[in-house]
């Protein structure tokens, strides 16, 4: 209820957000971090790939919370396919793995960042924020350690 009186009260200052994790426990950790928000509404939560791409297809959320290993598509399947239709939904991607290669692999397909889930208690709500307003490259501080260190190496893989 409390989405849908932030809805009519604040009109186009809500953030719509759908959630894609295939762990219901890690879906309603986030969901109770964004629940907490006056600005944000949960429209939908997506269990595998596929369920995502048809959230957003039949919600249009602002952004899209994305886990990177799902089953049926993976969260890479799932933002390459949503960028080939040229859907306006922005990815956040949430991963439990930083590994160099999902990171890269998200950025260049258009993510507008990636956080990792140990991370996401303390800069989720900045990032969602960020990106609603229309920012990218928002990654949190293991990642952006990690992106450094690559950077430094000159290297493509760790």
């Amino acid at each position: 209820m409390k989405g849908f009186l932030a809805e009519i009260f604040m009109g186009d200052r809500v953030t719509r957000i759908v959630l894609a994790d295939d762990h219901a426990r890690v879906r309603a950790g986030i969901k109770k971090i964004l629940e907490n928000q006056p600005d944000f509404v949960v429209v939908g939560e997506a269990s595998d790939g596929m369920e995502a791409i048809t959230l957003v297809e039949k919600l249009s959320p602002d952004i899209l919370l994305l886990d990177m290993e799902m089953p049926v598509m993976s969260g890479g399947q799932v933002a390459s396919f949503l960028k080939g239709k040229s859907s306006q939904v922005k990815v956040l991607a949430v991963s439990a793995y930083d590994d160099w290669h999902y990171i890269m692999g998200m950025l260049e397909i258009g993510a507008a960042g990636y956080l990792t889930k140990e991370e996401v208690p303390e800069i989720l709500v900045q990032a969602i924020r960020g990106v609603a307003r229309g920012e990218s490259g928002w990654v949190s501080r293991k990642i952006s350690s990690k992106i450094s260190a690559q950077g430094r190496n000159g290297s493509d893989k760790e």
